[in-house]
């Protein structure tokens, strides 16, 4: 009876070890070129006409001036509604399309910014009353 419950007692204890064990520090992530920020005119976004506002800043904060940036809008939830363009530079790292969303749903917004030799692609969900 005693060799069960020590073994019993063993088997507890080296299931228990790794929960005590340290934890990795979580690796500290690298900057990217280009950070993108999208705000919506109206916010929140209603079906119709509805300006999709891009914030363009370099790795370090500061706003991209002079790129090429491209928006392509798909309805997550019916194939085939969809529609691309591209964004007009407004000032300040901001560049601005207006979409027509002529149906409400979740929308995912990819844009892709070109400047030179840097390059960006990103995702927004958007979801239009």
């Amino acid at each position: 009876m005693k060799k069960i419950y020590r073994l019993f007692l063993l088997i507890a204890l080296l299931l228990t070890l790794p929960a005590c064990a340290s934890q990795a520090e979580p690796t500290p992530s690298v900057a990217q070129p280009i950070q993108v920020n999208l705000a919506t005119v109206p916010d929140p976004p209603q079906v119709g006409d509805v300006e999709l506002r891009f914030t363009v800043l370099d790795q370090n904060g500061n706003p991209l001036q002079g790129a090429s940036v491209e928006a392509h809008a798909d309805h997550i939830d019916m194939t085939g509604m969809e529609m691309s363009g591209t964004a007009t530079e407004q000032g300040g790292g901001v560049y601005a399309i207006t979409a027509n969303f002529s149906m409400s749903g979740n929308w995912k917004i990819t844009v892709s910014v070109r400047q030179g030799e840097l390059e960006a692609q990103q995702e927004f969900r958007l979801v239009v009353k």
